[in-house]
């Protein structure tokens, strides 16, 4: 199913629900705590949650928060160094240099990759508005509502803190808990998720063989792989290359130059084909390209293949690793000096235990606020026009 289709058959799912909900009554359902009189977004308050986060923000130990104050600083350097670095870079070695574009679907990412990404962004949101939720409740700053939300193919949940209990009858301290509280779960989840990653073989290894190819899930627009292999080939050799895995293609590409024949090994059968030159932004056009997106592919053990198949380690593998890809870009981004971020509150609240002129604090905080904005910026554009981080 292309991406478009899948769009479709999700826009087709919210107009029903938009439909439904104009039938039992909009405002019915809003006394019941649900939104869902505008198409494509649906909004479910709930005071069960809202006790929940209360209760469980209490058992936390305060020191956990002040922890997490610490990581949100040392994550906003890290951040401005990271982004700062990778900037100079598209100057210095625009090979070198990653991606950093906004996530647009079907535009900026497409096919798997996007249903994995938006796995890992409802957990990373639900994780990051639940600490925030847990940080409130700490310092007694009262919950206004929570509860779940989603909007065309994005899901999550939301934690609305007492705004004026925040601003006015909270401390400077009790609001940098609040504000890092999101980041810092964001990225204690990060590693977690990491672990599993590191240790994936282990894990899969109780129902699985290990790794024996290389499962093509994506093939590039008009390349030589578009004409001859299908998404769900497995390859298992290269002209005499024994293939164990994706890493395996990888290494053999290094070598293979554009315009030299190539013969594929598939679990079914064999092709042979012409490799095309690398297309741009690659600076070396000399090497070969087949036009392959894969991974590991693994083989159920006996017993195991009548309830798991191949795909479903594969996609186990992909949901996790995204899950850490999104939890620590989102909490390094979110911790940026920049204006609706928790980064710019974060540091406007500790600046402001050392500094009491609120114009000098102005002065401080306008110069790094425009330059994190200026390195975001200049990132996606150069990122955007050297075609890089799309999937």
């Amino acid at each position: 199913m292309d991406t478009l289709t899948a769009l479709g058959i999700i826009g087709i799912i919210w107009l029903v629900i938009y439909f439904v909900a104009q039938y039992l009554g909009v405002e019915k359902l809003q006394e019941k705590g649900i939104e869902a009189g505008t198409p494509f977004f649906f909004m479910w308050r709930t005071e069960r949650l809202n006790a929940f986060l209360t209760k469980m923000g209490k058992k936390f130990p305060i020191i956990f928060f002040n922890i997490g104050i610490v990581v949100g600083f040392g994550g906003m350097i890290f951040a401005f160094w990271m982004f700062g670095e990778n900037l100079i870079k598209f100057f210095t070695q625009p090979a070198e240099a990653g991606g950093v574009v906004p996530i647009i679907p079907g535009v900026t990412i497409t096919g798997l990759p996007l249903v994995y990404m938006l796995i890992g962004l409802a957990i990373a949101i639900l994780v990051h508005e639940f600490a925030h939720g847990f940080a409130a409740s700490k310092d007694n700053i009262p919950i206004k509502s929570c509860g779940l939300l989603g909007f065309l193919v994005m899901f999550g949940a939301f934690v609305e803190p007492d705004e004026e209990a925040f601003e006015k009858k909270a401390t400077p301290k009790a609001r940098m808990r609040l504000l890092a509280a999101g980041s810092y779960s964001n990225i204690i989840w990060s590693f977690v998720f990491l672990a599993i990653l590191v240790n994936f073989g282990a894990i899969a290894s109780i129902a699985y063989n290990p790794p024996s190819g290389a499962y093509i899930y994506q093939l590039g627009e008009e390349s030589p792989a578009a004409e001859a292999l299908f998404v769900g080939d497995v390859i298992i050799g290269l002209n005499d290359t024994v293939i164990n895995g994706w890493s395996d293609v990888s290494v053999f590409m290094i070598d293979a130059l554009a315009g030299s024949q190539l013969t594929i090994h598939t679990l079914d059968r064999d092709i042979t084909l012409i490799l095309a030159p690398t297309p741009p932004p690659a600076e070396n056009a000399t090497r070969g390209y087949i036009g392959i997106y894969g991974a590991d592919y693994w083989e159920a053990k006996a017993g195991w293949d009548l309830l798991l198949s191949p795909m479903i380690v594969f996609h186990m593998q992909q949901i996790v690793l995204w899950c850490y890809i999104i939890l620590i870009s989102l909490a390094l981004f979110n911790l940026l000096p920049i204006p609706m971020l928790d980064g710019d509150k974060l540091l406007s609240n500790g600046l402001s235990l050392f500094i009491s002129d609120e114009k000098k604090l102005k002065y401080i905080m306008y110069p790094i606020r425009i330059a994190a904005l200026l390195i975001v910026i200049l990132s996606i554009v150069f990122s955007l026009i050297m075609g890089k981080g799309l999937f």
